[in-house]
């Protein structure tokens, strides 16, 4: 995957604390005054200085030269080390612009390569006198030069990745946005048919109403792809969000799964903490939805959502006394339509929980599933700095 300079941070972008970490190790290690990181912008016919260490103020501000007064334009444009003792006697340097007077005489400049291994710049040593570099000292700036390199495929990558997700994202909603049409008229269809029972065979309408039952949870898996993809990756609006009234709407709006549950739903005294009102309200929905579903149905439904309180801030806890989760399984919970029981014992789509985790990535918490495998489950997330 193709990124720009300009995409990836290289050319007219603020300087990263890893790149100028690496300019002032070289330029410990090596013992010069003048240390950067060039990258060779050859539409504009320039260098750019992506970090620097050493710098006049006036270069140091404007963080770029025309290409043609740099001795660094030579590594990218040899895609090898430019080793000068003496930039006077060099040939590269001798009778160019580059070299005019009160400019440095020592130069060691180590390519510095992008993903595929184009060279698009160098990590780049300068010092006002004569100097004979060492191959001890060169093989220093080459391991350097190496950790920059490493750094721009790390940016590549993220962005690669940030740019498939998004893609996924869209597809997904754009194919689920896409599937609700037909499955709206297929249900019309096949209640239109239900209203013909009288008239059919008993093979045929079992065959409309299992028709209608896998319309109905089509529509359903429809949605909450919709919702999942929506979610992903969405930006965050971080406020205080009262936890006490958030989960109290939440449980009434949940009233009928209550009652389908006989469940009696006990809530502590809960804090008000940091995050998007409409994530944390899905997040907390679907962990007391399931909560109320996976019931057993030879002992009482309880269901505790309550805070506990420590030194990094609140741990807050969604628990029942349901089926529980095999330890076996609770790694899979988290995963994309991931269905631990039979649809037709337990209702659902396996979106939920992965919704659940998203979320909690979106807002930088930890989610984790404790059950014995019999006897209910407890779902936790720590809320670092939660405000009393």
């Amino acid at each position: 995957m193709h990124f720009t300079l300009e995409e990836l941070g290289l050319v007219d972008a603020p300087a990263e604390q890893e790149f100028d970490n690496l300019t002032c190790l070289a330029s410990e290690l090596l013992d010069v005054p003048v240390a950067h990181v060039s990258v060779a912008d050859f539409r504009k016919k320039r260098i750019f200085y992506k970090s620097q260490s050493g710098h006049p103020d006036e270069l140091a501000a404007s963080r770029e030269l025309p290409m043609e007064l740099t001795y660094c334009q030579h590594v990218p444009l040899t895609g090898a080390p430019v080793v000068v003792s003496d930039a006077r006697l060099h040939p590269l340097l001798v009778g160019t612009p580059a070299l005019s007077e009160g400019q440095p005489l020592a130069y060691l400049g180590i390519p510095v390569e992008a993903p595929g291994g184009k060279v698009i710049g160098g990590l780049c040593m300068m010092q006002p006198e004569e100097r004979r570099w060492t191959p001890a000292e060169i093989g220093r700036a080459q391991k350097i030069a190496g950790c920059v390199s490493d750094l721009i495929r790390l940016k590549t990558a993220r962005l690669s990745s940030e740019r498939l997700r998004r893609e996924q994202r869209e597809f997904t909603y754009a194919i689920s946005h896409d599937l609700q049409s037909p499955a709206n008229t297929l249900k019309m269809i096949f209640g239109e048919l239900a209203c013909e029972e009288d008239s059919m065979s008993s093979d045929a309408r079992m065959f409309v109403e299992t028709g209608l039952a896998t319309v109905e949870r089509m529509g359903v898996q429809v949605q909450d792809v919709l919702t999942y993809s929506r979610t992903v990756d969405a930006p965050i609006k971080v406020d205080s969000i009262d936890l006490n009234s958030l989960v109290k709407a939440i449980v009434s709006d949940l009233a009928a799964d209550v009652r389908a549950a006989c469940a009696t739903v006990e809530l502590g005294d809960l804090p008000a903490v940091q995050g998007d009102a409409m994530q944390l309200r899905m997040l907390f929905q679907n962990l007391i939805a399931n909560a109320l579903k996976f019931r057993h149905n030879e002992r009482d439904h309880q269901v505790s959502v309550y805070a506990t309180r420590h030194a990094q801030g609140y741990r807050i806890t969604v628990e029942d006394n349901g089926i529980g989760i095999r330890e076996a399984d609770q790694e899979k919970v988290f995963g994309l339509f991931n269905r631990l029981n039979l649809r037709d014992q337990y209702g659902g789509t396996g979106i939920g929980l992965s919704l659940c985790q998203r979320v909690a990535e979106n807002h930088h918490l930890a989610i984790e599933v404790i059950s014995d495998g019999h006897s209910g489950t407890t779902f936790s997330l720590e809320f670092p700095g939660a405000q009393p």
